[in-house]
C-alpha cells in the first residue's frame, strides 16, 4: 500500500482545513484514513455518447431556425447577417385626466 498522501487528499484537508478550521481537516483527513483502508477505488464516469439524426448545422453561416409548434417558428439570423444597428423604441401611454383640457 503507498502510504504516500495522494495530492488531490492533500487539496481537500487543506480546503477543509481552511473552510472549516482543525476540527474540519481532522475529519477530513478521517476520511481519506477510512477511504484507503476500505481500498476502494474511484469510480470512473462512463463515457456518453449522443446519436444525432443528421449532420449538424453551421449556425455560424445559415442562423438556427427552432419550429416551436405548428403556428410558431422562430429563426435567428448568423452573426454576421444580423444588422449592426439594433433599435429599441418604446412607446409610452399618455394618460388622460379628467378635467384637464388642452
Amino acid at each position: 500500500m503507498n502510504n504516500e498522501p495522494d495530492n488531490s487528499d492533500d487539496q481537500l484537508v487543506r480546503r477543509a482545513a481552511q473552510r472549516y478550521g482543525t476540527v474540519g481537516a481532522m475529519l477530513a483527513g478521517g476520511m481519506v484514513v477510512f477511504d484507503r483502508l476500505l481500498g476502494r477505488k474511484p469510480k470512473q464516469e462512463a463515457a456518453v455518447v449522443i446519436e444525432a439524426s443528421s449532420e449538424p448545422e453551421d449556425i455560424e453561416q445559415d442562423g438556427i431556425t427552432v419550429a416551436i409548434n405548428d403556428n410558431i417558428t422562430v429563426h435567428s439570423p448568423a452573426p454576421n447577417k444580423r444588422s449592426s444597428g439594433r433599435v429599441v423604441t418604446k412607446r409610452r401611454k399618455t394618460q388622460q385626466i379628467e378635467g384637464l383640457t388642452d
